[in-house]
């Protein structure tokens, strides 16, 4: 299945006349408000006590952190604008036959420190959305205000201020030097934009603190920022990353899933769920195998990374009444035979049988996956493994991954 450019751009721009009010997109209101009530009840379990509290404890030292801006990153894109996010490919280094070190070259799996510094936009963009989404939440279950405010100009100094807002595009995202200023995969950086702040803009937006401007402009960001990935080479354009046929590919539809039901868009929202089998035929084996991940130094890693947006977008297809998780492939390949796939080896004893460059197989990852597919895949084992996961050896400031697992399990996604 090839989705041309121009028909995806003819629905993105059904954005002028909404169809579908959106304010939560892949949390349910009904089960937070719920978790709420028993949290304010005073009957939450221990565990449903030790996600709230390690919550509130990364909300508090986020609110201690300054503003985050693109515009605060010491390199200059070629555009001249620190405005425009800017990246290093991870897994690009110098060549060291070189006398300059250019072009430089591909290590799978082997990070690059100098893509990880303030002198770029990666690290900045991931604690920006972390932080921006655990204080959210943290209003949200609190109900105290001064998260919301703070929330709300984090927001604003991203997305709004105009001295110090991001250019919706990623133009200069995971570039490499001495080959590309900037490269499709460049959309990967920006996946935490839908995956993180969806909702937690829907939160903030409950505030006193948050206002009628605040709403049209952040819409208005995303609804240029889904153009942009529509209509941009690197991104929508026959050679973009909408057409990259590993993980990469599948969080391009996530996004532009999840953004078009934020703005209200459900035609373009179906779409991207349509596509979503696409992705099934050409990414999954009968055994739940993904092959372009097994080739992957990290292999156990981008099986679990690859499904992250798959499972997003079958959630989505719930609200949209298209129903991705039950379908298979010619080969029998499914969304529901990857997950088994990494169930089966959830014990991290087991040995995985495709490469592993990581020093620990970080299975707990895979936790909100299991409740979520088990859920509406009728597994109750999955559900199970779920709720039996221990996340009591992690902590805030060092596992903050796990530590989202438990938040997912106990506070987001299931009643208690």
């Amino acid at each position: 299945m090839t989705l041309r450019p121009m028909t995806l751009i003819l629905g993105a721009l059904a954005f002028t006349q909404p169809v579908l009010a959106a304010d939560f997109v892949f949390l349910n209101e009904d089960v937070l408000q719920h978790n709420r009530t028993v949290l304010q009840s005073d009957a939450a379990s221990v565990s449903m006590q030790q996600a709230y509290q390690r919550l509130l404890e990364e909300a508090d030292i986020a609110m201690k952190a300054p503003l985050f801006s693109v515009t605060n990153k010491g390199m200059t894109p070629p555009s001249g604008s620190k405005n425009d996010y800017l990246s290093i490919s991870p897994y690009w280094w110098p060549d060291e036959t070189q006398a300059d070190g250019l072009p430089w070259i591909r290590h799978d799996g082997k990070t690059n420190p100098a893509s990880k510094t303030n002198e770029t936009d990666s690290r900045r963009i991931g604690k920006f959305t972390r932080s921006t989404r655990a204080i959210a939440l943290a209003y949200y279950f609190s109900q105290d205000e001064k998260y919301a405010k703070q929330g709300i100009e984090l927001i604003r100094t991203w997305f709004i201020n105009d001295a110090t807002k991001m250019n919706p595009n990623v133009k200069y995202g995971q570039g490499v030097p001495g080959r590309a200023d900037g490269r499709r995969s460049g959309i990967i950086d920006t996946r935490t934009l839908a995956d993180r702040l969806l909702d937690a803009i829907a939160i903030l937006s409950q505030s006193k603190h948050w206002t009628d401007k605040d709403e049209q402009q952040i819409k208005q960001w995303y609804s240029d920022y889904l153009d942009w990935m529509l209509e941009a080479d690197l991104a929508g354009g026959p050679k973009g990353e909408a057409n990259a046929l590993n993980n990469h590919g599948t969080w391009y539809d996530y996004q532009i899933a999840g953004i078009s039901y934020f703005l209200g868009n459900e035609h373009l929202t179906k779409v991207m769920v349509q596509k979503g089998k696409m992705r099934i035929d050409t990414q999954f084996a009968a055994d739940g195998s993904q092959p372009h991940e097994i080739q992957r130094t990290r292999a156990y890693h981008y099986h679990y990374f690859s499904l992250v947006p798959l499972v997003g977008i079958a959630q989505l297809g719930e609200k949209v009444n298209v129903d991705l998780w039950h379908y298979k492939n010619a080969q029998g390949g499914s969304l529901a035979a990857g997950i088994g796939l990494m169930a089966s080896y959830n014990d991290p004893q087991k040995q995985w049988p495709y490469s592993q460059k990581d020093k620990r197989r970080r299975v707990e990852r895979m936790t909100s996956l299991y409740l979520k597919a088990g859920k509406s895949l009728n597994k109750p084992q999955w559900i199970t493994l779920a709720k039996h996961t221990d996340f009591s050896q992690f902590s805030v400031k060092k596992n903050l991954a796990e530590v989202w697992e438990q938040r997912a399990v106990e506070l987001l996604l299931n009643k208690q």
